[in-house]
C-alpha cells in the first residue's frame, strides 16, 4: 500500500516528490502550499488567507466553507499546527493517473496527524469521492487520521465567528480585566449584567469574548446565537487544554448527529396533503383506487378486486405508498394576462367559464348558497361523460353548435390553466422574437457584440460587417442576410440594455457585470469587514517639479459603518503606499491647526469619554472613529496583491480576501465610496476635470491648483466633517427604514455590543511596517532623495556590519512624513536612531479647508451652527485655490525649479527643531536662489515614537 501513494510537496523552497513510506515522516504542518488559489471570475468560492492564532501567521483557504472549517480548527485546542494544500497524493486507478491535494493537514497536541478534506455533501460527486477513498486509505497506510467534513451547524458556527473576531492576544492583554470577569461569572450570569458588573462594557467586552474563545469561559455555542441574554459561567479549569462540556469543542472535527455532514437531508413532502375518494394510489405492490376516507382508514380496491380497509398509519408508512394521481386544483387565474386580451375576448371566456363549472359541480358561478344542480347536471346521478353531452346538447339548442368533444376540451383546459385556458389567444400570441431572421444569422451577431465588449466603442456599420464575416467563416453561405434595415433592428434587440454605441467603460461595466443575483454580506462589527481600492481623482494637481497632473486617491472603507478609515492622494499607487495605509488606518485622525473646534472626537456623537479611558491617544482626536480590520478585501491590483501587503496583514493579524478578477461589484462599499468622493468632493475643487475628456474644460492648467500636500490637508478635513456626518442609505434602522445613521452614529451604536480594542502599535512596529532603504552615513548625516537627515545620535562613517549590504545602514522613512527618518543600530541591540530633515524649519506646511453643507445629526448643540459657518468659507477657498498674495517671483530656470523640488515632498510633520549637530565637511550645494516657502504651521500628528500606553 506504501509503494502505491506518492507524495509530492515543497521542501526548503524546492519541489520534491517521494514515496508515501519515505514522505510520511515530514512535518507538513509547516510546508507552503502545494498548489496556487484562483480567483477566476464568475467561480463561486471565494479563496483567502485567514489569520490563525495556533500557527502566529496566514493559512489559505479555498471557499468560504474551508474559512469556517478552518476557524474550528484555530479554536480546537488539541490543534498546534495547520498547513493549507500540504501536498499532492498521486496513485493509479485503473491504469489512469489521479492526484488529490487535500485541504488541509492537522499536527495535534499528542503528536498524531490528521488530514481533513472539506466538501459539502451535495458536492460531493463519484470522481471526488474516489479521491476521498484513496485518500483515508494512503492515510491509513501511514498512522493518519482521515476526515472529510460537510456544513457545520449553523447556529454554533454563527457564534465561533464572532467570537473569532476576539481570537488575537491583544484581546485577552488586560489581565486585571480577566481577573474581574473570572471573579464575576464564577456563578452562572447573564453575558450583558455579568460585562456591565465588570465594568465599562466598551472595554469589557473584547476580553470577555477573548475568554469564551480560549474556553476561560464557557457558555452554550449551539444552543442559540450569542446575547445579552446568553448565560456565561466560569471554566472549572484552566483554558489550555480545556475540554468543553456538551456539544463544544468535542464536535469540532465530527459532524454533529442530523446535520447535512452525516448525509441527513431536509425531508421532502412525498405524502400528499389529502386523500380522497376516486384517487389511484401505490400500495404492496399494486394500485388501487380510494372508494373511501375516514378518520382512521381508507378503502381500498384495486382494478377489479374486493374493496379492502387498511389502516392510515400502515398505508402512510408503506415504503412503496404513492399517489399515482389527485385531483389537480383549478390555478388561480393570471389577471394580468386576462387583461391583455381584447373585451370580446374576455367576454367568451367568462361565458364559458360559467357553463364549464355546472358540468364540473352542477352548479354555476351565480347560483344561490341553497340552489340545486339540475337533474342533467347533478354529479350524484350522472358521470361526466354524461353532464358533458348534456350540455353539448343544450348549447346547440340554444344556437350555438357545439360538440361534445369541444366541451371536453374546453373542461380539460379550464382544469389545467384556470379562466386563461378559455380565452382565444390568437390576438396576443407571442411571434418570433427576430421574426423571419434565421437564427444563424442572430447568433453570427451575438458573436460580434461579444467579441468588441473590451475593444473600442464602434458603430453597428461594423458590428453588420462583422456579422456578414463571422457566417463567411463558418462556412454558411447558403444563408441570405436580410435587408440593412432588419439587420440594424435585429442589433437593436440584441443589444438592448448593452448599447454597442455607449462608451467603451459602459460596456465593459455590464458585460463584466454580475450574472448571478447579488449576495447579501451582513456584516456586524466595526472592522469585520474593510474594503480598500484606488481610482484616479478627477482632480489636477501641481507636482514638486512644476507639472500638472492627477493623482491617485487610495482608500479603505469599514463596511460595517462606511466609515473612511483612511484614505492617502498618491501620483501612482504603489505596495508601501497600501502598507503605510493600513498603519494609519489603526491611528486616530488627530486634529491639525486651522479645523473648527466642532470637528474635535469629544464633541461628536462618538463616546469620547468612554474611548478615552481605554486610549489615551485619542485626546486630541478627531471626530472620526479608530477602526482595526479583522478582514480585508481588495482586488488584483499589483499594490494590494503583493507580498509587501500582506506581510503587512500578517504583521497586523488580518485576514486577506482577494474578490474574483473583473468583479468590481465584489467590493461594491469601496466602489461607491470612490466615486461618492468624486461627485461630493472633487468637483467643489480648483482644478477639477470631470469624469471624461467629454466633460473636460479650458485651460484649467493655468487656474490656481492645489499641491498634492494642500490638496491632502483639504481631503483629510472633508472626511472628517462632512463624510463622517452625512447620513447613508446604506446604514438604516431596520425597525424603522425612514431613518438613516451617519457613519459615527452607526459605530456608537455598534461599539456598545462589540466593545473597543485599540490596535496601539508601539514605535517600533510602527517603523517596521514603513519602507526601508539603504544608506551610508556621512558626517553631515544621510542623504534621501536629496534631502539631508541628521542626528545627536548616528554613527557616522562607519561600516554597519552587514556584509550583503556593502555596509550600508537600514533607513526607515514615511513617504507621507518627511521630517525624520529611523536608523537601525546594527552596533548595538537593533533600536532606532531618529535623525530629523535639517531644512524642517523651512518646509511648506499647506493648510486648506473645505466645505461641507450638512451636520450630523445628534450632535451637541451648537455644533451644527460652527461646521456649516466653517463649511461657507472652506467651499469658497476650495474652489478658489490657492492664493498667492506676495509679489509674483522672477522666472525661474530649469536648475532653480529642480533645486526647489527636492525641498518639498510629502505631507510633513513638524516636530521642535532637532538637537545641534557638528558642521558637516561636505555641504551639499545649495540653490543660488531658493523659492519662495510658506509659513511654517507646526501640525499635531501620530507620533510613533511616543508610548500611547504610558500612564500619567
Amino acid at each position: 500500500m506504501l509503494s502505491a501513494f506518492d507524495l509530492d510537496f515543497f521542501d526548503g523552497g524546492r519541489r520534491r516528490r517521494t514515496a508515501l513510506g519515505a514522505g510520511w515522516d515530514v512535518r507538513f504542518e509547516d510546508v507552503p502550499p502545494v498548489r496556487g488559489f484562483r480567483w477566476n471570475k464568475g467561480d463561486r468560492s471565494f479563496p483567502g488567507w485567514y489569520y490563525a492564532v495556533t500557527t502566529g501567521g496566514h493559512v489559505g483557504y479555498e471557499s468560504w466553507l474551508e474559512r469556517d472549517r478552518l476557524i474550528l480548527l484555530d479554536f480546537a485546542p488539541d490543534v498546534v499546527g495547520i498547513a493549507s494544500q500540504p501536498f499532492w497524493l498521486h496513485w493509479r486507478n485503473a491504469n489512469k493517473r489521479r492526484r488529490h491535494a487535500p485541504d488541509y493537514f492537522v499536527r495535534l497536541a499528542d503528536g498524531r496527524a490528521r488530514v481533513v478534506d472539506v466538501r459539502a455533501a451535495d458536492q460531493v460527486d463519484e470522481r471526488t469521492a474516489q479521491a476521498f477513498t484513496a485518500t483515508e486509505q494512503a492515510c491509513s497506510a501511514v498512522g493518519w487520521e482521515f476526515l472529510h467534513l460537510g456544513l457545520p451547524d449553523p447556529v454554533f458556527m454563527a457564534n465561533l465567528r464572532w467570537l473569532a473576531r476576539y481570537r488575537h492576544p491583544r484581546c485577552g492583554r488586560e489581565t486585571d480585566v480577566a481577573e474581574r470577569l473570572a471573579e464575576v461569572f464564577r456563578q452562572p450570569r447573564q453575558l450583558r449584567a455579568g460585562a456591565e458588573e465588570a465594568g465599562d462594557v466598551l472595554r469589557i467586552l473584547p476580553v470577555l469574548f477573548h475568554l469564551l474563545w480560549t474556553g476561560a469561559l464557557r457558555a452554550d455555542l449551539d444552543g442559540s446565537l450569542l446575547g445579552g441574554g446568553t448565560v456565561v459561567h466560569a471554566s472549572d479549569g484552566t483554558a489550555d487544554g480545556l475540554e468543553l462540556e456538551g456539544r463544544g469543542r468535542s464536535l469540532l472535527l465530527r459532524p454533529r448527529p442530523g446535520t447535512r455532514n452525516e448525509g441527513c437531508q431536509m425531508p421532502k413532502l412525498s405524502r400528499p396533503a389529502a386523500l380522497v375518494v376516486g384517487d389511484r394510489v401505490r400500495f404492496a405492490g399494486q394500485v388501487r383506487a380510494v372508494v373511501a376516507v375516514s378518520a382512521r382508514a381508507v378503502t381500498l380496491t384495486d382494478e377489479g378486486g374486493s374493496p379492502r380497509e387498511v389502516p392510515l398509519v400502515v398505508l402512510l408508512g408503506e415504503k412503496d405508498f404513492e399517489v399515482l394521481n389527485s385531483p389537480v386544483r383549478i390555478p388561480v387565474p393570471p389577471v394580468s394576462l386576462l387583461e391583455a386580451l381584447p373585451e370580446r375576448v374576455r367576454e367568451k371566456a367568462l361565458w364559458w367559464e360559467g357553463h364549464i363549472l355546472e358540468v364540473l359541480h352542477g352548479l354555476g358561478p351565480d347560483a344561490d348558497a341553497d340552489a340545486r344542480p339540475r337533474p342533467e347536471y347533478d354529479p350524484a346521478r350522472h358521470s361526466l361523460t354524461a353532464r358533458e353531452r348534456a350540455k353539448a346538447a343544450e348549447l346547440t339548442a340554444a344556437g350555438s353548435r357545439v360538440s361534445v368533444s369541444t366541451v371536453g376540451n374546453f373542461r380539460r383546459r379550464y382544469q389545467a390553466e384556470g379562466l386563461l385556458g378559455l380565452a382565444d389567444r390568437r390576438p396576443v400570441r407571442k411571434r418570433p422574437r427576430f421574426g423571419m431572421v434565421d437564427n444563424a444569422v442572430a447568433e453570427a451577431m451575438r458573436q460580434a457584440i461579444k467579441e468588441g465588449e473590451d475593444d473600442s466603442t464602434r458603430t453597428g456599420t461594423y458590428i453588420i460587417w462583422r456579422t456578414s464575416e463571422i457566417l463567411r467563416e463558418q462556412g454558411e453561405r447558403a444563408i441570405k442576410l436580410p435587408s440593412q434595415a432588419t439587420l440594424y433592428r435585429l442589433l437593436t434587440k440584441l443589444s438592448q440594455g448593452n448599447p454597442t454605441s455607449a462608451t467603451a467603460r459602459n460596456r465593459r461595466s455590464r458585460a463584466h457585470g454580475a450574472k448571478a443575483p447579488f449576495g447579501q454580506w451582513t456584516v456586524f462589527a466595526p472592522g469585520e469587514v474593510v474594503q480598500i481600492d484606488s481610482t484616479p481623482l478627477d482632480v489636477l494637481v501641481r507636482l514638486d517639479d512644476g507639472v500638472v497632473s492627477k493623482v491617485e486617491l487610495t482608500g479603505m472603507i469599514d463596511v460595517a459603518t462606511r466609515t473612511v478609515t483612511a484614505a492617502l492622494l498618491r501620483p501612482t499607487t504603489k505596495a508601501v503606499d497600501a502598507s503605510v495605509l493600513l498603519a494609519r488606518t489603526v491611528t486616530p485622525e488627530l486634529m491639525r491647526p486651522g479645523w473648527v473646534d466642532a470637528l474635535r472626537m469629544s464633541r461628536s456623537v462618538l463616546p469620547y469619554r468612554r474611548l478615552l479611558d481605554i486610549d489615551e491617544r485619542l485626546e486630541h482626536a478627531a471626530a472620526k472613529p479608530v477602526i482595526v480590520p479583522e478582514m480585508i478585501v481588495c482586488d488584483h491590483g499589483k499594490a494590494f496583491v503583493s507580498r509587501n501587503f500582506r506581510a503587512s496583514c500578517r504583521f497586523l493579524e488580518i485576514d486577506f480576501q482577494p474578490t474574483h478578477k473583473a468583479s468590481p461589484f465584489q467590493k461594491g462599499h469601496v466602489e461607491k465610496m470612490l466615486d461618492s468622493v468624486g461627485t461630493l468632493f472633487a468637483q467643489f475643487v480648483a482644478g477639477y476635470t470631470g469624469r471624461s475628456t467629454d466633460h473636460r474644460g479650458r485651460n484649467l492648467h493655468k487656474q490656481p491648483l492645489w499641491s498634492l500636500l494642500e490638496l491632502q490637508e483639504v481631503l483629510d478635513e472633508w472626511l472628517v466633517a462632512k463624510w463622517q456626518n452625512r447620513a447613508h442609505d446604506g446604514l438604516r434602522d431596520p425597525l424603522h427604514p425612514g431613518r438613516s445613521f451617519t457613519p459615527n452614529e452607526k459605530y456608537t451604536t455598534l461599539v456598545e455590543a462589540c466593545g473597543y480594542l485599540p490596535l496601539a502599535l508601539s514605535a517600533e512596529d510602527y517603523i517596521e511596517l514603513l519602507p526601508s532603504t539603504w544608506r551610508a552615513v556621512n558626517d553631515y548625516g544621510i542623504s534621501i532623495k536629496r534631502r539631508i537627515y541628521d542626528g545627536p545620535g548616528l554613527i557616522r562613517r562607519q561600516h554597519s556590519g552587514i556584509t550583503e549590504k556593502k555596509g550600508l545602514w537600514e533607513v526607515h522613512h514615511d513617504p507621507y512624513d518627511i521630517s525624520r527618518v529611523w536608523v537601525r543600530n546594527h552596533h548595538g541591540d537593533g533600536a532606532w536612531i531618529e535623525a530629523t530633515w535639517r531644512h524642517l524649519r523651512h518646509a511648506p506646511v499647506p493648510f486648506g479647508e473645505l466645505a461641507w453643507d450638512h451636520a450630523a445629526q445628534g450632535l451637541p448643540e451648537g455644533t451644527e451652527a460652527e461646521i456649516a459657518e466653517a463649511a461657507a468659507a472652506l467651499l469658497t477657498r476650495a474652489h478658489a485655490g490657492p492664493q498667492d498674495t506676495e509679489a509674483k517671483p522672477k522666472k525661474r530656470t530649469h536648475r532653480d525649479k529642480r533645486v526647489a523640488a527636492r525641498t518639498k515632498a510629502a505631507p510633513p510633520v513638524p516636530t521642535p527643531p532637532p538637537a545641534s549637530s557638528p558642521t558637516p565637511k561636505a555641504e551639499p550645494p545649495q540653490p543660488e536662489e531658493e523659492e519662495r516657502l510658506a509659513k511654517v504651521i507646526p501640525l499635531g500628528l501620530f507620533d510613533p515614537l511616543a508610548d500611547p500606553w504610558k500612564t500619567r
